[in-house]
């Protein structure tokens, strides 16, 4: 069998159900954002706000370092890089982001 060029060697079954079993960000459900009833705005990309944002995943909460991708006066739509290079986008409640202090970008 030979390389995958485009994906490399490393496609065995232990490298699949890595991928396949990687946390992933828990959103808000399609109810919780149809309960706030508000028109979603989106920031222009250049200008799209760096905030922190408590998100939850399957078996743990962390804050965040992302910027707003989308929001409205109850939800925002946050996205974050992880250390594995890719991104990760969830809706939270307004409550659960802040704008970091001057002198702390991030955590």
């Amino acid at each position: 069998m030979g390389t995958n060029r485009r994906y490399g060697s490393d496609l065995t079954d232990k490298a699949i159900n890595a991928v396949l079993v990687r946390p992933k960000p828990l959103s808000l459900t399609e109810d919780e954002k149809k309960s706030t009833g508000e028109a979603v705005q989106q920031p222009p990309a250049e200008k799209a706000p760096q905030v922190l944002a408590w998100v939850r995943y399957p078996e743990w909460t962390v804050q965040v370092a992302g910027r707003v991708v989308a929001y409205n006066d109850r939800m925002v739509l946050v996205e974050w890089e992880t250390q594995g290079g890719g991104t990760h986008q969830a809706w939270v409640w307004r409550s659960a982001v802040t704008i970091p202090k001057p002198g702390r970008p991030g955590k």
